[in-house]
């Protein structure tokens, strides 16, 4: 459980109340998990369960990638311990919790839309978005409101892959869609309540990166909480 409500990524000047915030969740959420994953062996994931108030709209704003970016590498900065699987989860709730634990490999989850590309691109240049974009122009925005997505990279050993997460979300607009007069590159990526990231080191690759999208409607009612009785 965390004691800090969780915090999107700052760009705000140092000492702004949005970089205290972001500060704050990052020191607790470290805290919280960082004996764990020390102790743990073998390649690690991490969880993060994002907790709204009720007021707060679940499908735009609260992009999960920018609660998970700087968390992770600052984590890994303070660990030592850096991560293959990252997930997190947005719900309106009370409490917000982050947990570390060993990563396990799974089949491939499928989904609705099933999308395997490759870039070759710098992924600090639009053409990294257009790459990815260009090869998913069967994509039509999911229907409904929630979705679930997860990322799979396949990178180099020198690649920063948390470097990768923004860019690639944000060229997903055949996917989760865009607001009215919103530009290319700002895909409805507050619609995601479900994300998962996972990476795969391949020395073989070079500067190529693979990236293996799968993308589902979230069901309102996983999206309830159970109260037990």
């Amino acid at each position: 459980m965390l004691s800090v409500a969780p915090a999107v990524a700052s760009w705000d000047a140092a000492g702004s109340r949005g970089q205290a915030r972001s500060s704050a969740f990052i020191d607790d959420a470290c805290t919280a998990v960082a004996e764990q994953a020390v102790s743990t062996s073998g390649p690690l994931a991490l969880r993060l369960d994002v907790g709204l108030v009720d007021t707060a709209p679940l499908y735009a704003s609260h992009d999960l990638d920018n609660y998970l970016f700087p968390l992770v590498p600052k984590l890994t900065s303070r660990t030592g311990r850096g991560f293959v699987s990252v997930w997190a989860t947005k719900r309106h709730a009370a409490t917000s919790s982050v947990a570390v634990c060993p990563a396990v490999p799974v089949d491939d989850p499928a989904g609705t839309y099933v999308f395997d590309v490759t870039t070759t691109a710098s992924a600090s240049t639009r053409a990294y978005k257009e790459q990815i974009r260009d090869q998913i122009t069967t994509g039509i925005p999911l229907p409904g409101d929630g979705v679930a997505l997860q990322i799979a990279f396949v990178v180099g050993p020198h690649r920063a892959w948390p470097n990768l997460w923004k860019p690639t979300i944000d060229a997903l607009g055949a996917i989760l869609g865009h607001d009215d007069g919103a530009g290319e590159w700002n895909a409805r990526d507050g619609r995601i309540t479900d994300l998962g990231l996972h990476c795969v080191v391949d020395p073989t690759v070079g500067s190529v990166i693979r990236v293996a999208i799968r993308a589902s409607p979230v069901r309102p009612a996983s999206l309830r909480l159970v109260h037990p009785r």
